[in-house]
């Protein structure tokens, strides 16, 4: 009798989930004021107050009481729901080898971090509702743009030292107290490309010290600045130095990509790295994030979990904001 031999392939499962590539986002809210809203309305007014001026040199003995006033005004939240759901099959540990519970929850709060960052955006750079009731619209200030020239020899330029060292000055004439304060830039990595490439960043004749070395995602004190990398910065929809303003900023929710950035929608390669200091804008949340996961048995009794944030934002002060533009292929 002839002898059959038999080969038997067996195909194993690694027990561990790789993820792709994902933009995580929250980057933005430890860098701006946070405020928790009445979980009852959707809209929350905030008072500011301004108290400029110097105090009245006294000119004579025994004269009247001074009196000043300060004046007052309000901006205006308007929170927005955001929801999401998964189901746990339980056929996944099968035919994945794996459970993927914990992947599937994780990938779930990615979605609710990078809409955080969106929204902070949107109100830094967006139309900010102000006035005494909150009811007057107010535009990013066009004179907070910088250059989009500057560094360059003609023409458009990318992320300078020129632009830094403007954007600095700039802040510092419009009374941003620069020493309570270190601003946070919001970059893209073509910025950051472009920042190690340049020897006031690099070369430690300039520095004394190598400020790029480490992260890329976060850069500690650059020249009084704190640069955070991130996909999630706008562009513009236009490359033209005079028609770069408040509403060449492509912010819209029809600017965001599936993927949760901005995209180029006008192809001009202008992005709009942009900075700010804490008390620009304030952040409100009610409920935060809030999960729940249940067994449902009208779905052959699966795992299905749910997650809901309510969340809106607003530019607090115009003159805490400022958009650096950059030609990520210039000339």
């Amino acid at each position: 009798m002839a002898t059959i031999g038999l080969n038997t392939y067996v195909t194993g499962f690694d027990r561990a989930i790789r993820r792709t590539v994902e933009v995580a986002g929250g980057k933005l809210r430890s860098k701006v004021r946070a405020a928790t809203g009445d979980l009852f309305r959707e809209d929350g007014v905030y008072q500011r107050i301004t108290g400029g001026g110097l105090p009245q040199k006294k000119t004579t003995r025994f004269g009247d009481s001074p009196v000043s006033e300060d004046d007052y005004s309000r901006r205006r939240v308007s929170r927005s729901e955001f929801e999401d759901g998964k189901f746990m099959d339980w056929a996944d540990v099968i035919k994945m080898g794996t459970d993927p519970k914990a992947e599937k929850l994780v990938s779930m709060a990615n979605k609710f971090k990078r809409q955080e960052d969106i929204i902070i955006t949107q109100a830094l750079l967006g139309t900010a509702q102000g006035g005494d009731n909150g009811e007057t619209s107010t535009n990013f200030a066009d004179a907070n743009i910088i250059d989009i020239t500057l560094g360059a020899s003609s023409g458009n330029a990318g992320w300078t030292y020129e632009k830094q060292l403007a954007l600095l000055e700039t802040m510092g004439n419009n009374n941003v107290d620069l020493e309570m304060y270190s601003p946070t830039v919001v970059i893209s990595h073509a910025q950051l490309k472009e920042m190690r490439t340049q020897d006031e960043y690099i070369n430690l004749d300039y520095s004394g010290m190598r400020a790029l070395e480490g992260s890329a995602m976060f850069i500690p004190n650059l020249l009084g600045c704190d640069f955070i990398v991130s996909n999630i910065v706008p562009y513009s929809d236009t490359a033209t130095k005079a028609d770069i303003d408040y509403d060449a900023f492509n912010i819209a929710d029809s600017d965001i990509t599936s993927a949760g950035t901005f995209g180029d929608t006008d192809s001009t390669d202008v992005r709009l790295p942009f900075a700010f200091v804490p008390d620009a804008a304030l952040f409100e949340i009610n409920p935060d994030m809030t999960v729940k996961i249940s067994e449902r048995a009208d779905k052959g009794f699966d795992w299905y979990a749910f997650a809901k944030m309510s969340m809106g934002a607003v530019r607090m002060e115009e003159e805490k904001v400022y958009v650096i533009p950059c030609d990520q292929s210039p000339a």
